[in-house]
């Protein structure tokens, strides 16, 4: 008897710096553990996957998109993530997309916000546009569900 992939479901409602360092970490636990992650998406998640703004969201730029309430602290976080020798969220995420270990779909809601119609305004992260219903399904089979938002 197989057991079927365990899945990790997580809803993205933000689009800094330090919460996709945050959840790049979640993903790697994750995906070691052989679990497929599967990302949905929504508005400001959205946002930071969109072609024109991937580039903002370097963790290594004190001048990123960080969350204001960490704003102060991006340039000792940086020294830090620098010196332990951490990688990247983007390393991170591509590295479990290779392993076929991730998902990133946008929901269409949030894409038609964006004025983005197809996955060509998304980095090439991102696998599908999808609707709120199809991700429930995803969500149902999941063993743990996050939101980050």
């Amino acid at each position: 008897m197989s057991e079927e992939q365990e899945i990790v479901a997580v809803v993205l409602n933000k689009g800094t710096v330090d919460a996709l360092q945050n959840l790049s970490s979640l993903i790697t636990g994750a995906t070691m553990m052989g679990a497929k992650v599967v990302i949905f998406l929504q508005t400001w998640g959205a946002w930071a996957f969109l072609k024109e703004n991937i580039s903002k969201l370097d963790q290594f730029d004190e001048n990123a998109f960080w969350s204001p309430e960490y704003k102060e602290h991006a340039a000792s976080v940086i020294k830090e993530m620098k010196r332990a020798g951490t990688a990247s969220w983007y390393e991170l995420f591509k590295e479990a997309k290779e392993e076929g270990l991730l998902e990133i779909l946008v929901c269409s809601t949030a894409a038609e916000q964006w004025g983005a119609n197809t996955t060509e305004a998304f980095d090439d992260l991102v696998d599908d546009i999808t609707g709120v219903f199809e991700w429930h399904e995803i969500a149902k089979k999941s063993t743990y569900t996050y939101y980050i938002g």
